[in-house]
């Protein structure tokens, strides 16, 4: 494979270090302790305990024994499993959260807009902004046995049937090593790698681009009894593409299955921060002025034309439209809950079109 692949396996001792670190990061916040505070508790100095959250070194016997004692963990386990957050006995394999990350495993289509044009010269109509990929989240065995979950994907398809054409070759492919082979070959220019992971409340999906871009998609973690999951919507931050090369944050979509909605439609769903306001203080003062124009006889009222009450209005006009876009500019992107499930039931309720506008 190429060597922009930057999803290359880690070393045994790479991988030992980051299950402690994950693991310690896990107890330190189920205890409600600071890493300094485990620090002075264990007896290590608080360089040498970030040391080991950030998994840059594997701890000592001793410190493990000590955490033994306090905390009850099982050496082994803390060495070679990655204990799931909602795990509070540190002790057995929460095959329920196995449960969850593997219902995430699959090829989906991704939906979300060109970011090449120059910030305030953005003309393109929905046909021309709305880009496509392929994402796969799939399961691995890490070198001393314990589940990983790795993700690629290829972005920035222009039309929706050639998404659709290598989601279904990458679908007959018998397992992960031989998708991201092709994807290695057929796409280094626009392929990503990364992991997945995932909180109590959210999934994270972070990949990186050769060495010129990394990505951090963020979703609602769904948990239910469903087999699957089929798909949501999240933020995703990034670094444009195009003449301007900026950090840029957008809207996300992602799908099991194709969608059948118009490019319009799925357009109009991926804008999420559209303004919302009452009118009513622009109102009044609209109205007043139509009156101090139109309605009054007094004599300042009378004597202009009719061309200088239309720029009156129209300036008038402008300025409360200014006013309220002001008021409602782009400050976040945030993804809640009620979004989340719109996007949800957009791909449960429109039918599957694997192919076609």
């Amino acid at each position: 494979m190429s060597g922009n692949n930057m999803h290359s396996a880690p070393t045994p001792q790479q991988e030992l270090c980051d299950a402690v670190a994950g693991n310690l990061k896990k107890l330190i916040e189920r205890n409600g302790l600071t890493q300094r505070e485990l620090a002075e508790l264990v007896g290590v100095a608080p360089a040498t305990m970030t040391d080991y959250c950030r998994g840059r070194r594997l701890p000592t016997v001793e410190f493990l024994v000590e955490l033994k004692k306090r905390y009850g963990i099982s050496i082994d386990e803390f060495l070679t499993q990655s204990i799931p957050a909602g795990d509070s006995s540190f002790g057995e394999t929460d095959e329920h959260a196995l449960t969850t990350y593997r219902k995430y495993c699959g090829i989906y289509y991704v939906y979300y807009f060109d970011t090449s044009k120059l910030k305030g010269r953005d003309s393109l109509n929905s046909r021309e902004s709305l880009l496509y990929g392929i994402l796969c989240i799939y399961e691995t065995r890490s070198l001393i046995g314990r589940p990983r979950y790795n993700c690629a994907a290829i972005l920035g398809f222009h039309d929706r049937i050639n998404a659709a054409s290598v989601k279904a070759k990458l679908e007959g492919m018998d397992d992960p090593s031989q998708m991201v082979e092709y994807i290695d070959r057929e796409y280094e220019k626009t392929a990503y790698y990364g992991d997945f992971e995932m909180s109590q409340e959210h999934a994270f999906i972070s990949m990186t681009h050769a060495n010129t871009d990394k990505a951090l998609l963020i979703l609602h973690r769904v948990d239910n009894n469903k087999k699957n999951y089929t798909g949501g919507i999240g933020t995703i931050n990034s670094i444009s593409k195009g003449r301007e090369r900026m950090p840029v944050i957008q809207f996300m979509g992602i799908s099991r299955h194709a969608l059948s909605l118009s490019t319009e439609e799925v357009h109009h769903r991926l804008l999420l921060n559209y303004p919302a306001f009452s009118a009513g203080e622009e109102t009044d003062g609209m109205i007043k002025t139509f009156k101090n124009l139109y309605m009054t006889q007094d004599e300042p009222s009378r004597g202009f034309t009719d061309y200088q009450k239309f720029v009156m209005v129209q300036s008038t006009l402008e300025w409360y439209i200014r006013k309220i876009l002001e008021r409602n500019m782009f400050r976040y992107g945030k993804i809640s809950e009620q979004d989340d499930d719109d996007w949800y039931h957009c791909i449960k309720d429109v039918p599957a079109d694997e192919g076609g506008e």
